[in-house]
């Protein structure tokens, strides 16, 4: 089984990243900024060829030690309804209020409550205290610019599953340089930055997500990344509870679109026999003179 690193960058300023959707940075985008940091350290085409042996998350708010994620789509929105809680409205639950909902009497409404600015739900004593960040716009010459102002000792969570272990120590040096140089757009005016980057590791996904209970994937796989699958693999799509994103964007440096691609969303459910891995995609577009990848290696968490 994969070893996994758990990292939190505990940010500073504002970053870049989607206003809405199940993650504050794509597992797909974080990967191109982990392929410039590979880059920098002289390993980018070792680190291209090493495949699914190193998957790598999206990125999660997280604050004061809680772990925020988007809750498993198979028991989204609860069949109870928690009208006060506006579910539609939520975007990411702490781990333990996954825990909660995933077992038999569901989610404890009265424990909770909804932060609107960052789609958060906070324990009911954190009411009104604010979430672990908020939406903000600036005004530039070149025209507004969107991104998240993190609150005090808050930042953004994902996790590393190396199958290879001489892998891990360069994971972790690239993570620290991304703290230094920023992740994200806007990095030359000071975006994306952090004070710094925290690692666990563990022996396992369920053991550095601290889940009590450790499934076996019998009621599917919760994904933590954007998956694309590979071809010979076995998923049950008759099953699960899954969403389709659409991925496109640029060739870094150019104004060349790369080729879109659908791909199944985080937060996802999807049924497998093993645990799904995925693959990377080549969206170059066409005649281009190398590969343009996409990253849609899985990280799931199995139910």
């Amino acid at each position: 089984m994969a070893q996994a690193i758990l990292f939190r960058f505990q940010a500073r300023g504002v970053w870049s990243a989607a206003p809405a959707g199940p993650s504050l940075v794509a597992s797909d985008t974080f990967y191109g900024a982990v392929c410039a940091a590979m880059d920098h350290f002289g390993w980018l085409e070792e680190w291209l060829a090493v495949g699914p042996a190193v998957r790598l998350s999206s990125l999660f708010p997280w604050q004061h030690g809680t772990l925020f994620a988007p809750p498993p789509a198979s028991a989204w929105p609860p069949p109870n309804g928690l009208q006060r809680l506006r579910p539609k409205l939520v975007r990411f639950l702490p781990l333990a209020a996954i825990a909660d909902l995933l077992e038999e009497n569901g989610l404890a409404e009265s424990r909770w409550v909804l932060d609107p600015a960052s789609g958060c739900l906070l324990g009911a004593d954190r009411a009104g205290a604010g979430g672990p960040f908020r939406p903000v716009s600036f005004e530039k010459a070149a025209g507004p610019k969107q991104g998240i102002q993190f609150a005090e000792n808050c930042g953004l969570w994902g996790l590393a599953l190396c199958d290879d272990d001489a892998w891990r120590a360069r994971i972790e040096a690239a993570l620290r340089w991304l703290a230094d140089s920023g992740v994200g757009g806007n990095r030359t005016i000071g975006w994306g930055s952090s004070t710094e980057v925290r690692m666990e590791t563990g022996d396992n996904i369920t053991a550095v997500l601290r889940r009590s209970k450790q499934g076996d994937g019998s009621k599917g796989w919760w994904l933590l990344s954007l998956f694309a699958p590979a071809a010979e693999e076995v998923i049950h799509w008759d099953q699960g509870a899954y969403r389709l994103a659409v991925r496109s964007g640029w060739v870094e440096g150019t104004k060349t679109a790369k080729r879109s691609q659908r791909v199944v969303a985080e937060g996802s459910v999807v049924y497998a026999p093993e645990a799904p891995t995925g693959c990377l995609s080549d969206v170059a577009p066409e005649d281009w003179a190398h590969p343009v990848y996409r990253n849609g290696f899985a990280v799931a968490v199995p139910l």
